[in-house]
């Protein structure tokens, strides 16, 4: 757990160079992430780990706030792929959504469909706000996210 966390502090940074094997690789895999600050209504910042050739990635997502709608556009951020091979993929966030899918009646977990066009390929994922009852307000104590980016590199 040591090793992702100084990889995904290295990848955060910018620490990892482009290496030419990947100069036109599409790359399509499948990502868990958790929420890092800064965290807000209308941003959310995901780091995590995936299957396959990435070591670690980070994605950013500006959106208008959940509260507004069942639906809310995406409107930018930007994603890093760090591949094990010392290769950083970037490309930034163009548009998509976020939709309701379950709203957490009780205060239990609320349910997103994420979709989000990139200038380099897209990604759709499942965001799940984990909630409790404290002293009897309904917090939020963790946001995960799950799912499927795929990334032409240029």
């Amino acid at each position: 757990m040591k090793r992702l966390a100084v990889l995904a502090v290295a990848v955060a940074s910018g620490v990892v160079v482009v290496s030419s094997a990947y100069a036109s690789a599409k790359v399509d895999l499948r990502v868990v992430g958790t929420e890092v600050p800064p965290i807000s209504s209308t941003r959310g910042t995901f780091v995590g780990a995936s299957q396959g050739p990435v070591g670690a990635w980070r994605i950013s997502i500006r959106h208008q706030a959940l509260s507004t709608g069942p639906t809310v556009a995406v409107t930018g951020g930007s994603l890093l792929i760090g591949l094990r091979t010392g290769t950083a993929l970037r490309s930034s966030v163009t548009g998509g959504s976020v939709s309701v899918t379950n709203r957490g009646a009780r205060c239990t977990t609320q349910v997103y469909a994420v979709r989000v066009q990139l200038a380099a390929g897209t990604f759709d994922g499942i965001l799940q706000h984990h909630r409790r009852s404290l002293f009897g307000h309904c917090v939020i104590y963790a946001a995960t996210i799950s799912g499927h980016a795929v990334l032409q590199a240029a």
